[in-house]
């Protein structure tokens, strides 16, 4: 318990260290963790930790699933449900087809073997794919098009890899009876899901007491798992059906307090594992191996590439003759966003010791890995604004121009009263320059009053995004008070109550203005 301890301490303090280091540097977190955890390994300051499949899988995954599930726009969603699912199963069995026949080909790996492994490249790292888009400032239906995509593509991809397992293992293969299984897995994993969820949901409208109604998303987040497992059914899409299930119907029986709990509990989650897990990613790498195995890692990215080519455009160019055209631009974006991670990693663990080519399958998944979170991760931002996506328009270059100006004139207003306090400035020279502070800040309030009236969209959002935080603030003091004594719990959760309900109405005005 010592030793475990003390490696548990060791990777929080480094997380905590990355992160500080990868916003000063401007470098994505995930990816950061991912490059210290390859130096980590390396340098074998830290004993090696085996990132155990069945962790991944059964535990990390899940919260990882719920926590993006749960916040996931069932308005959106269905507007942008058909290029979902066309990318998510005949555009993921594409990518099975077409990366298992240039590893076939590639790597001389026989049908069965390398269908196994074209199964595993076409899956998805959702925590990477979706933090990396929030960072790309990408338009609200690409980003609901890319989270919801790689969220069901788990789902179809463990159905795809399960299946093909199989086959490998037995040596033999059944069409018919691998329909029926798919059918079975997919359909049971979403009814059991959307079961669990619905009584969570009535459940929970029983109380308002908000710890209680975390403790039931925790409960429903595993037991929707380990059900759907027993009845071989998808965990994953049960997680998923659970989520956004509860994020809609059970949101409707939630107080204000209840939803802003739930959602900080899980993002403190979300966040805690997507930490561990990446650093443990990197330390996974063992860069000798990789390097002797360059020519099939090289093998691997192609493979990822062409298929992830073959379920993009031609799935989603009809769809320019429709109502849900995607352009061509985001058609581009979601190639080369296509990153691999711990998913993919867990499952090429997962597979039998003995299993012929095992140890290649594993070096190519893991350089794929390590390749498109860092070569493609640093770049999907850049590789973005320049088709024009996520660029920053003339209104918010002006606002974050403006904003700058507020915080900068009011830092120097503060350091001006501070020295006026200790009696440094002669009272006629105080008065001069707070005065042009104070006209500085007069006519930066009142041009972001303007923009906000005159612009809406991300603009909009933007102010949006700085209320939530005022009023976040406002709830940690109202907190601290009723710690100190000064207020009384019970106004002090009235006061905070209020809050909350703004924070919500908050949330819900930026949805329905995009």
């Amino acid at each position: 318990m010592h030793d475990f301890l003390t490696i548990a301490t060791t990777l929080l303090l480094v997380a905590v260290g990355v992160g500080f280091a990868a916003r000063r540097l401007k470098i994505h977190y995930n990816i950061a963790l991912v490059l210290a955890g390859a130096a980590l390994g390396a340098s074998r300051l830290v004993p090696a930790i085996r990132l155990d499949p069945e962790v991944v899988l059964q535990v990390f995954l899940p919260i990882l699933l719920f926590q993006a599930a749960v916040e996931t726009d069932l308005r959106r969603l269905r507007e942008n449900l058909l290029p979902v699912v066309l990318l998510a199963v005949p555009g993921l069995l594409a990518t099975l087809a077409v990366a298992g026949a240039v590893v076939h080909f590639g790597l001389g790996l026989a049908w069965p073997t390398a269908l196994l492994l074209g199964s595993i490249l076409a899956t998805t790292d959702t925590i990477a794919v979706i933090a990396s888009f929030r960072k790309v400032r990408a338009p609200a239906r690409l980003t609901t098009i890319v989270e919801n995509e790689s969220l069901f593509n788990d789902g179809t991809a463990l159905v795809a890899f399960t299946a093909i397992a199989a086959w490998v293992q037995r040596g033999q293969f059944d069409p018919r009876a691998g329909v029926l299984e798919l059918m079975w897995v997919t359909l049971a994993g979403l009814g059991i899901g959307v079961a669990a969820g619905y009584a969570a949901s009535l459940f929970m409208r029983q109380t308002d007491d908000h710890l209680m109604e975390i403790m039931v998303t925790v409960a429903v987040t595993y037991g929707a798992s380990v059900t759907a497992e027993a009845a071989h059914a998808s965990p994953i899409l049960a997680v998923v059906a659970a989520g956004i299930t509860i994020g809609t119907e059970g949101w409707k029986g939630i107080g204000a307090t209840g939803k802003v709990a739930i959602r900080s509990f899980w993002e403190s989650a979300a966040f805690g594992v997507n930490s561990v897990v990446f650093l443990i990613i990197g330390m996974q790498v063992e860069m000798p191996a990789l390097i002797g195995a360059a020519a099939a890692v090289a093998w691997g990215l192609l493979a990822l590439t062409l298929g992830r080519v073959a379920a993009v455009y031609p799935f989603l160019w009809p769809l320019r003759f429709g109502r849900q055209p995607v352009p061509l631009q985001w058609q581009h974006v979601l190639v080369w966003g296509n990153l691999k991670g711990s998913l993919g990693m867990a499952l090429v663990l997962s597979l039998p010791a003995d299993l012929p080519h095992r140890e290649l399958l594993t070096q190519v998944v893991f350089g794929c890995a390590l390749v498109t979170l860092t070569a493609q991760g640093l770049t999907l931002a850049r590789f973005a604004r320049a088709l024009g996506i996520g660029r920053t328009g003339e209104g918010e270059r002006r606002l974050d121009v403006e904003q700058g100006r507020l915080l900068a004139a009011r830092a120097g207003q503060a350091e001006l009263d501070r020295l006026q306090r200790l009696g440094l400035l002669p009272l006629g020279l105080f008065q001069r320059l707070r005065a042009a502070y104070q006209g500085v800040i007069a006519r930066t309030e009142r041009e972001l009053r303007d923009l906000l009236f005159l612009h809406s969209g991300e603009e909009a959002r933007h102010i949006l995004a700085i209320r939530r935080r005022l009023l976040t603030v406002e709830k940690s003091v109202l907190r601290d008070a009723s710690s100190a004594g000064i207020l009384s719990e019970e106004v002090a959760g009235e006061l905070a109550a209020e809050i909350d309900r703004a924070l919500t109405d908050g949330e819900s005005g930026e949805r329905s203005e995009t």
